[in-house]
């Protein structure tokens, strides 16, 4: 068999290509228990929440293309931490110019802080609202549709139980792990410039968990 050594450059240029818009992880921690679990492979995409500088060995801040109405809330994002070189992966909670707080770990959350929107929200999506003061907010929105999780009898930091009424600025987002009680997260570094978000999760690819292991897994 003979190989046609025309054809594999463009086939390795497209690879290249494709290397810069989609990237393949292995979760690591157990932050976003249960939606994500360590082990599990998750594919993510750099051009609908804009395309960011391509990183290889480090990286950078900025974007080739930005897209800031590609982050939803409840997506799941790779940003980069803002006081080291690694990748965060965590779900988006909160956009520019929503407001939250967190009370006795609940989250509350106010829809572009503004409250006719955030009753109209929670009637649309059937999330609970609950007045507090003269506002209105929605109470744990994202328990509806994720699971999830916190340990009663956690000793920690107090962010993990409280968090004070927060404005998110304009280009900024505030992200939170899935396992509430067991993640570095926005409530410690504050919201997240775009600038420093990378990647949306694309499709996740779950690893069989056995029983020992679904069992030890807030033992870690």
């Amino acid at each position: 068999m003979t190989i046609n050594k025309r054809a594999i450059f463009p086939f390795l240029f497209i690879l290249f290509i494709l290397f810069l818009f989609i990237r393949i992880y292995k979760i690591s921690d157990i932050s976003m228990n249960y939606s994500l679990m360590d082990g599990d492979i998750v594919i993510a995409e750099n051009f609908s929440a804009g395309i960011h500088m391509p990183s290889f060995f480090s990286y950078h801040k900025g974007h080739l293309l930005s897209n800031e109405q590609g982050i939803k809330r409840g997506d799941l994002m790779a940003f980069k931490h803002p006081l080291d070189n690694r990748l965060y992966l965590k779900r988006c909670v909160a956009l520019p110019g929503d407001s939250i707080f967190q009370e006795q770990k609940n989250l509350y959350l106010q829809i572009d802080s503004n409250q006719t929107k955030t009753v109209d929200f929670a009637k649309r999506y059937r999330i609970e609202v609950e007045k507090r003061g003269e506002m209105y907010w929605l109470k744990n929105p994202y328990s509806r549709f994720y699971t999830v999780n916190h340990t009663d009898d956690v000793i920690g930091p107090p962010e993990l139980i409280d968090y004070p009424k927060t404005l998110i600025p304009e280009h900024h987002f505030f992200f939170m792990g899935d396992f509430r009680d067991n993640s570095t997260d926005s409530r410690f570094f504050g919201p997240v410039h775009y600038e420093n978000i990378y990647y949306k999760i694309w499709f996740v690819i779950s690893r069989t968990q056995n029983l020992q292991e679904l069992g030890s897994i807030e033992q870690y």
